[in-house]
């Protein structure tokens, strides 16, 4: 007979077990199981082969907690997925969901024996996997064919595939099942990367269908921006620091005015009580006919655009109601940022619409409770009356510092100080060697940076106090980039700080380029505003325009120009 301890530490042994075995029971119950059916562009590779598929890098954005099965098939299509028995495989399983992608082996020649007909065959293939995917207690979720990269004219992409994307989005609507349009989003990209598409997504110089590992990583990162909208089960279980968390891929370019076509001079502010960003830019009239001299870049407003997924896309909003000025006048370059519940704008104000540039130009202050209506406060009494371009950060002190360009002198950059954003004592020049305009000041890497516009693209320089600034080498956005609308150098930026990263907002007059010199006077006004990502290397600032732009801008409940 045993003693009562051991029976007793028996018995609590034997409940630690049970309990350990519900655990482990109650962790396999909610593994979520995702599988991936599809063709070449999707499955998956041995590392010594030169191809990746989308397929193989699902996995890396969730937790232990989904299982991803990657059993998509080189040569398949919809018909011979099924003929082969790797469907029914597929449904031994046991998925949770099912990602479906196929048309590109079902647009070969009719002869061939993987072929289907987009209005026809393909529709009751699609059909069969979705009743029986439903059947087997599995939500189908089709995702159209990524494009291949064959270009027409203009960077436009000869879409040999839109027959069967519109056919998944048909049936899909019909069954009422989610679709993911990867054959839109990867349209788009290889638009955006323009002629360099192939350089950065291709396993091969000549392939115009394949991935490296970058390309395959990119796919896959345009289905999960679609895939975690749509299941909100997966999206929970999202690694925290996993891919997802570096963002959306920009679009390219940023954002165009599309009332004038003419945005400019952008700044960025997050609007505390909508939970979005705002961006305010200069709204030049670039489709104005007739315009005499200059006078397309006076009677401006300040334009105005919101985005909802932290700055990858933006929607034009309208224009701040500023109630300043009588009859005719222009409003340039607007600095924006928060303070205490309150936002503050530096405006650079002109009293006119004039043909040239010799006017008088003024920096005014207006103050808001809501980044919408604006309210004027004062004009800055400043070193000239030909003064532009504000920007303003708050120093360590608590004090702020404003930066700007007086005409006068050479367009030299000068500096004024307040102790409440109200006041300002100008403090002259700021800096002497050369002169440019837009100075953006900002704090990265345990720096102060100030990027200024040059004319030969963005002058960089670095400074630990304010004060004393020194000049790197190398310029930003000097030389012109290969997407659509960044073939020309890159103009007046803001910049905006996000955690560790930071991410660089200019303009650019697209019709300038050297082999667009006779073009009509709107192609070469027209402006449009791009966004890259900043990268920090042995002390110096550098960025690739032409590498796509993984941007996640965080709610901040500050100025995005407080150190």
């Amino acid at each position: 007979m045993e003693n009562a301890p051991t029976t007793l530490m028996n018995r609590f042994t034997l409940l630690l077990l049970l309990l350990c075995c519900g655990t482990t029971v109650s962790a396999a119950q909610t593994t979520l199981r995702l599988a991936i059916i599809g063709d070449s562009t999707v499955c998956e590779y041995p590392p010594e082969h030169a191809c990746r598929g989308w397929g193989q890098y699902i996995q890396h954005y969730f937790e232990d907690t989904v299982q991803v099965t990657n059993l998509a098939r080189s040569g398949r299509s919809t018909k011979t997925f099924i003929n082969e028995g790797l469907w029914a495989r597929t449904l031994q399983t046991k998925p949770n969901i099912v990602l479906i992608q196929f048309g590109h082996n079902d647009s070969h020649a009719p002869d061939r024996p993987e072929s289907t007909d987009a209005a026809t065959d393909f529709r009751d293939y699609l059909r069969q996997y979705i009743d029986q995917a439903r059947a087997a207690g599995a939500t189908p979720i089709l995702v159209t064919p990524v494009q291949r990269r064959t270009y027409i004219s203009n960077g436009r992409l000869n879409n040999s595939l839109l027959p069967y994307a519109d056919a998944m989005k048909a049936v899909a609507a019909e069954k009422k099942i989610d679709v993911i349009d990867l054959n839109a989003s990867s349209g788009r990209l290889y638009e955006q990367l323009g002629s360099s598409a192939n350089d950065v997504v291709a396993n091969a110089p000549k392939d115009r269908t394949h991935f490296n590992e970058q390309g395959a990583r990119m796919m896959a990162h345009l289905v999960m921006q679609e895939l975690t909208q749509i299941e909100s089960a997966l999206a929970k279980e999202l690694l925290p620091a996993g891919p997802l968390a570096r963002g959306r891929i920009a679009s390219k370019p940023l954002f165009c005015d599309p009332v004038h076509d003419g945005a400019a001079d952008p700044v960025l502010c997050w609007n505390r009580a909508e939970r979005r960003w705002f961006m305010f830019y200069t709204n030049r009239r670039a489709n104005v006919p007739e315009a005499a001299g200059v006078t397309w870049v006076h009677g401006t407003k300040i334009g105005i655009a919101v985005s909802s997924d932290g700055g990858a896309t933006w929607k034009y909003r309208g224009t701040a109601n500023i109630d300043y000025g009588q009859r005719e006048y222009s409003y340039w370059a607007p600095e924006v940022i928060e303070h205490e519940g309150t936002y503050h704008m530096y405006l650079t104000f002109v009293p006119g619409i004039f043909a040239d540039w010799s006017h008088p130009r003024d920096i005014i202050h207006l103050t808001s409770r809501d980044l919408l209506d604006w309210q004027f406060e004062s004009v800055l009494e400043l070193s000239s009356d030909r003064v532009i371009d504000a920007c303003v950060i708050r120093l360590p002190n608590g004090t702020w510092r404003m930066w700007y360009n007086n005409e006068v002198d050479r367009k030299s950059i000068y500096c004024a100080d307040s102790p409440d954003l109200y006041k300002w004592q100008d403090r002259g020049k700021a800096m002497g060697e050369r002169p440019g305009e837009g100075p953006k000041v900002f704090r990265w890497q345990n720096r102060y940076w100030m990027i200024v516009d040059v004319w030969n693209g963005l002058g960089v320089y670095h400074s630990d106090d304010c004060l004393t600034w020194t000049r790197q080498i190398k310029n930003l956005l000097e030389e012109p980039g290969k997407g659509p609308d960044d073939k020309v150098k890159g103009g007046h930026p803001d910049v905006v700080v996000s955690g560790d990263r930071a991410y660089l907002f200019y303009f650019t007059h697209p019709g300038r380029r050297s082999d667009n010199q006779g073009s009509g006077p709107y192609d070469q006004r027209r402006s449009s505003i791009q966004v890259v990502e900043l990268e920090y290397t042995n002390g110096q600032i550098t960025c690739d325009r032409d590498k796509p732009t993984y941007i996640r801008l965080l709610a901040t409940a500050g100025s995005t120009h407080s150190p």
